[in-house]
């Protein structure tokens, strides 16, 4: 008996194996279909760049990810104060996996899944992610207005036309960020939402699953209240994400040898202006969207020949460098028994 349910294990531990790889298989295949049009002439551009150049881009699109990481870590810390660096990291570079196979859909998800592997469930992964989403769309609108302001004179000259769709972008995302924070916290909207839905179902089964996700809503709204509360830690989450931001606003400078330029300032606000615009441009997962943007305007600075060669080495250190470095992850992950 001991032996057959031991063969038994054996038979699910190889399916389970199966499932993972063809899984991995999969997700590669859909990356590599989502990356074959653009790769060559990213891998042209870099081979004609300087090595300088190419090291620059490299260390600020990893300390882009690493500072992600650390604002994700301390967020986790509020479940398990023993979560260690090396697990926020390692998801912000997992979830840059996803951002490219899914189209951006399926970030979130992703970065649950991973934290999960620590014991921290579903219900209060949510709430971090939110806050952490929420936190990353006000930086980055915050960002823009700061050196917007900062450089006004030389911004309205060349870009004054596009006034109204930066206050409109700037509009939007803080729109979407109160919107998911009242999502989050606001208690009547749940109860709203809860009583419309038990007017609806019938089946038992359905009463029940909805009982479930009642508990999960409560545990979630605590878990965002209690982060909104503290000062500390949304403070420490604004900082990192300054200095997230500013390693990848630092990319477009670093390609046009401009670190020691006076107009460092402009480019770094054109980058955030960019950043800006991409995230209210209906795109799945802003793919197309910054590249169009990056040529659009860094053409009025630098010449559209530039700009378009440029664009190719940008979409490398904030798209593609991300995904080769998270599908390690991934791979790595998904080859190991959940730590838990």
């Amino acid at each position: 008996m001991k032996q057959e349910n031991k063969k038994k294990e054996q038979t699910r531990s190889s399916w389970k194996r199966i499932g993972k790889l063809l899984f991995l298989a999969a997700v590669f295949l859909t990356a590599f279909l989502a990356l074959k049009d653009s790769w060559g002439s990213i891998w042209n551009e870099l081979k004609t760049t300087s090595f300088k150049v190419v090291t620059g881009v490299f260390f600020l699109s990893i300390l882009y990810n690493c500072c992600d990481g650390c604002a994700l870590t301390k967020l986790l810390r509020t479940c398990d104060e023993n979560t260690p660096w090396s697990v926020g990291i390692g998801c912000s570079f997992y979830y840059s996996f996803f951002r490219v196979v899914t189209f951006g859909s399926g970030t979130a998800p992703a970065g649950m899944y991973y934290v999960s592997r620590r014991g921290i469930p579903a219900s209060r992964s949510l709430g971090i992610f939110t806050i952490n989403y929420t936190i990353q769309r006000i930086s980055i609108c915050l960002y823009f207005l700061f050196s917007f302001l900062s450089n006004y004179g030389a911004m309205n000259q060349y870009f004054g036309e596009y006034k109204t769709y930066m206050a409109t972008g700037v509009v939007l995302a803080v729109l979407a960020a109160a919107a998911l924070i009242t999502a989050c916290v606001c208690a009547p909207l749940h109860r709203l939402i809860f009583q419309l839905a038990e007017k609806v179902i019938r089946k038992e089964k359905q009463k029940e699953d909805l009982s479930k996700w009642q508990k999960k809503a409560i545990i979630v709204r605590t878990e965002a209240r209690s982060l909104l509360k503290n000062k500390k830690l949304l403070l420490d989450l604004f900082i990192l994400n300054f200095l997230k931001l500013s390693a990848w606003y630092l990319i477009p400078v670093t390609i046009f040898h401009l670190l020691n330029s006076s107009e460092l300032s402009l480019y770094m606000a054109t980058a955030a202006m960019m950043t800006a615009l991409s995230g209210v441009i209906p795109a799945p997962g802003g793919v197309g969207a910054a590249e169009f943007l990056f040529v659009l305007l860094f053409t009025p600075l630098i010449g559209k020949s530039q700009s378009a060669s440029a664009m190719l080495i940008y979409r490398f250190a904030t798209y593609i460098l991300p995904f080769i470095l998270g599908a390690i992850v991934a791979a790595t992950t998904h080859s190991k028994k959940n730590p838990a």
